[in-house]
């Protein structure tokens, strides 16, 4: 590692006096995402559209190398101090300032569909060295679309058909599980209590839902908590006409794992799923803004 910051400062210094150099602090997480390898990555990504502007970029990792080499923990003076002994005129303190993302989840046909909608806000502050003083910029940026589509695997159905029954299959994790009876000869009181099928705990018992000879079809909602709440697995549902304390009828389904995005900040999945994109959108501004202030 010492050997890398070292090739830095010597490729700075032949570069010559055309650009300034500017070092790119990592990207401090005010805003609590949750993102993994948020700081680096996004300052990483900001380096890249600033080297691509024709600036000469001290990258995030050498900041951050250079102050672990020097006992510096990171932060504001150990950024500023590093970008100093690598020979940058400027050195951005870029943050993610805010960053709300909104999960969704419908179906369509056979096409369950998993997408988000994301804002993020992000700030820099743009610091000349020479002078110990800069400016702040901010940028916002918004994106939304699907971060991915799987075949469902059941149609869904109308769980008062006839029977006992769920009205899928599978179901995703977290997603609404619907069950039903039609009742043959009603009027009847029933319960349904549903339980991994290797285990009888944890479970859900529902409330008794009664069934008349207007309405033979009683039906329950179970939002797959127990609590806790379940996870990807197969399960049972087994159906209670009181008093009989024995099941009259059982039904299996299946929760399997929820689609998921790869939140590791600069990986490809992210850099196209809605929060990548929104916090390309909100650089791109960012960049645009800081540009002036740095030529």
């Amino acid at each position: 590692m010492k050997g890398l910051v070292v090739a830095l400062v010597v490729g700075l210094a032949a570069a010559g006096a055309g650009a300034p150099v500017v070092a790119v602090a990592p990207v401090a997480d005010e805003a609590g995402t949750g993102l993994a390898n948020l700081g680096l990555g996004l300052g990483d990504m900001l380096s890249g559209r600033l080297s691509r502007e024709g600036l000469l970029v001290v990258p995030p990792g050498a900041l951050q190398a250079w102050a672990v080499q020097n006992g510096l923990l990171p932060g504001r003076e150990a950024w500023i101090r590093a970008a100093r002994a690598l020979g940058a005129e400027v050195l951005l303190l870029p943050a993610v300032e805010k960053f709300q993302a909104v999960t969704m989840a419908f179906t369509l046909f056979l096409f369950t569909v998993r997408g988000a909608s994301v804002t993020a806000e992000l700030r820099a502050e743009v610091l000349k060295l020479a002078v110990g003083s800069g400016e702040v910029v901010r940028a916002r940026g918004e994106a939304a679309g699907p971060t991915s589509v799987e075949v469902a695997l059941h149609f869904p159905i109308d769980v008062c058909l006839g029977g006992f029954r769920t009205d899928k299959g599978v179901y995703w994790s977290g997603e609404a599980v619907t069950l039903g009876y039609r009742d043959p000869s009603p009027p009847n009181a029933f319960y349904v209590v549903i339980h991994p099928v290797a285990s009888p705990t944890p479970s859900w018992t529902s409330p008794v839902a009664s069934s008349t000879v207007a309405t033979p079809c009683v039906t329950w909602t179970w939002n797959q908590l127990f609590p806790p709440a379940a996870g990807p697995g197969d399960y049972v549902a087994e159906l209670y006409r009181v008093p009989n304390p024995l099941p009259i009828a059982t039904r299996t389904f299946t929760i399997g794992a929820a689609a998921a995005v790869e939140l590791v900040v600069g990986s490809p999945a992210f850099g196209t799923a809605p929060w990548g994109e929104a916090l390309g959108k909100a650089l791109d501004g960012l960049v645009a803004k800081i540009l002036p202030l740095v030529r």
